[in-house]
């Protein structure tokens, strides 16, 4: 893994804030040649630090105003790839992840209302393969999500 200078963080933190920003935003923030921020752009493509641009999508604004982190317990073994397998064709299912500690399995859901995520809950992911227990947290607002500059900030990882 490469070492990340001064420059090279400035601009993964102006595309981590907006993937819009132009080279020439990020050239002129910097003091910089267009060029110049486009070789270190493509450099930090080819070793894998940026891994794609995203919309920052208005979930609510699409009626997915509900946001549920569901922690699984899932049997151990070959059923717990069952469970992902699973989740990963529940289109409301955002992201899964495999953790250590009391559950297996952490999932962040979308839901368009309370009702739909009850169903989400026990037509879906409680008849998935594997699954022992949920336990399931509704979240009431998001003020930190997304909060990833600051670490991109830092000159010193450790």
């Amino acid at each position: 893994m490469a070492v990340l200078d001064e420059v090279d963080r400035v601009i993964l933190k102006t595309l981590s804030e907006n993937a819009r920003a132009s080279l020439q935003e990020i050239a002129n923030a910097l003091g910089m040649s267009r060029a110049t921020i486009h070789e270190r752009l493509k450099k930090l493509n080819q070793q894998g630090y940026v891994r794609g641009y995203k919309a920052d999508i208005d979930w609510p604004r699409l009626g997915y105003s509900v946001v549920a982190w569901v922690a699984l317990q899932t049997e151990q073994g070959e059923a717990s790839y069952h469970v992902l397998d699973d989740l990963s064709k529940i289109p409301e299912v955002e992201s899964a992840y495999m953790v250590a500690g009391r559950f297996d399995c952490l999932v962040k859901l979308r839901a368009t209302d309370h009702g739909h995520l009850q169903r989400l809950l026990f037509d879906h992911i409680g008849r998935i393969r594997g699954f022992h227990r949920a336990e399931t947290m509704v979240v009431l607002s998001a003020p930190l999500e997304n909060n990833v500059s600051r670490l991109l900030g830092e000159s010193d990882p450790s």
